[in-house]
């Protein structure tokens, strides 16, 4: 949110006093030693500064939330659950020393996290050495089930060929055989390069008649975008794909909108809650928008409908998809120690494997072959008018919701990647 420093520095400075507020809520010692017996560690090394740092922020609030739920139902296996957090600066080798620190100092039983891909493929190594069971709630690439895949380790998110995929499909409903000339705007990481080239490929797929006219590839949470940006205008694209998020979306959009930009392309891009928030009134309205947990999106659900109401109280705010997806994490999780009565990590592998646990998002299945969620991805347009309920911009009515029947791959197609 570089363009957006005021904006930024504020919407972290309310984060951190929401995380004070809820450390300042928990229980005392001495009420704590007289309901549980004992306590048990739960980690989260996840990106807490720096322009994607509302991911990871809001990932962190999902994960207190869920704990401090569990404890108010008498914890787990008689015990306190405790959230043990640090920042990994988007960085694996940071991240990787968090976590190292977390297991052999904290004794965690479970890690949660982080934003980056890049930084979860280090986390892996460590969990799966040390049999840690790990959910993936944020980092999505495909090659974390696949190449480096651990049997402790479970993905909880889309992955880097479903979303895409769902937004291939989402726009080929729109534009039927009409040739488009697209242009494609990521992050210059494993999560970007991946993303991109299954949306290519699935285009390919559906049949769309379409032409790759520019692709820019700037470093994950670079501030100066113009040499990328005015190389992407020059392409000039009819469609532009964006895979980037957080504070660097909103860092390309109001970039973008000082040049007109989208007065001559279409925009599709992460545009879930938190950069909606930060953009306001200038947020690009009509562009195609795709999330992988927004509370909007779950109509007719009284869990989540519940879940908003206890978030908003506890934070003064309304819960990111970063928060739901960390949230039904933990619920995976807790479900899986309640039935075999153990932290043990291989005894919980196996009561997750296959397994299907009542989540604030549904039931949330985890296959067997790979450990992937099959969870759905939406996609939808952003409204021209301020949502009454929110006070800033959301999405039209209208949302398009890509089963995970149609985006993900086979167990064989998974298994042959590995």
């Amino acid at each position: 949110m570089h363009r957006h420093k005021n904006g930024a520095l504020a919407l972290s400075a309310l984060v951190v006093v929401a995380l004070a507020i809820v450390g300042a809520s928990t229980a005392s010692p001495s009420q704590s030693e007289r309901q549980f017996k004992g306590f048990i560690n739960i980690g989260i090394s996840t990106t807490l500064s720096g322009s994607i740092a509302t991911l990871g922020q809001g990932g962190l609030q999902g994960i207190q939330l869920a704990a401090a739920d569990l404890n108010r139902q008498g914890g787990l296996l008689g015990k306190e659950i405790k959230v043990v957090s640090a920042d990994d600066n988007a960085t694996p080798a940071t991240g990787a020393a968090n976590v190292r620190s977390m297991i052999l100092d904290k004794k965690i039983s479970a890690l949660f996290g982080p934003v980056s891909s890049a930084v979860a493929a280090a986390e892996l190594q460590l969990t799966a050495q040390y049999k840690v069971p790990t959910f993936l709630h944020t980092s999505n690439d495909i090659t974390l089930m696949t190449q480096r895949w651990t049997p402790y380790a479970f993905q909880v998110v889309p992955n880097t060929i479903m979303e895409p995929r769902a937004v291939a499909e989402y726009l080929a409903k729109k534009v039927g055989n009409r040739k488009l000339n697209i242009g494609t705007f990521s992050p210059d990481y494993v999560f970007g390069r991946n993303s991109v080239a299954n949306f290519l490929l699935a285009l390919k797929d559906l049949g769309v008649n379409h032409a790759v006219v520019g692709q820019q590839w700037p470093a994950l949470g670079a501030p100066n975008i113009a040499p990328q940006l005015s190389a992407l205008i020059s392409s000039d694209p009819e469609v532009t794909f964006n895979i980037q998020f957080g504070g660097d979306l909103v860092n390309f959009t109001n970039q973008a909108a000082g040049y007109g930009f989208f007065k001559n392309t279409r925009m599709i891009g992460m545009y879930s809650l938190d950069p909606l928030k930060a953009l306001g009134d200038a947020a690009p309205s009509g562009a195609i928008a795709f999330s992988r947990a927004p509370f909007w999106g779950y109509k007719k659900n009284a869990a989540m409908t519940a879940f908003v109401a206890r978030y908003k109280k506890a934070y003064n705010a309304y819960p990111s998809e970063w928060a739901i997806m960390a949230y039904s994490a933990v619920q995976t999780w807790a479900a899986a120690v309640k039935k075999v009565k153990s932290l043990n990590g291989d005894k919980l592998v196996k009561a997750i494997e296959g397994s299907t646990t009542p989540t604030i998002r549904g039931p949330l299945k985890i296959r067997a072959c790979d450990h992937q969620a099959e969870v759905p991805e939406f996609v939808g347009t952003i409204a021209k008018q301020r949502d009454k309920t929110v006070g800033h911009k959301l999405w039209n009515p209208e949302v398009f919701i890509a089963s995970p029947a149609k985006t993900m791959l086979t167990c064989a197609e998974s298994l042959a990647r590995r």
